[in-house]
């Protein structure tokens, strides 16, 4: 991945919120940790992709959230 994409935060159709590119932890929100690669795949347009791969990695670790 790109310096340029790890440093991004995604607004994922997960939750609706922003989470981090770098390692999938939400920003400024309680949420659950996102696989890196499901992010990524939403952001390259592929939504139903992305749901699979964060469906198969569940149970997911929830997060208090990182500051912006």
């Amino acid at each position: 991945m790109s310096d340029d994409l790890r440093n991004m935060i995604w607004c994922t159709s997960y939750c609706n919120h922003g989470h981090r590119m770098l390692d999938g932890k939400p920003v400024a929100h309680e949420c659950y940790v996102l696989p890196v690669a499901a992010l990524r795949t939403e952001f390259l347009g592929n939504v139903d992709k992305a749901s699979a791969i964060i469906a198969a990695a569940k149970p997911l670790r929830l997060h208090k959230g990182v500051r912006p």
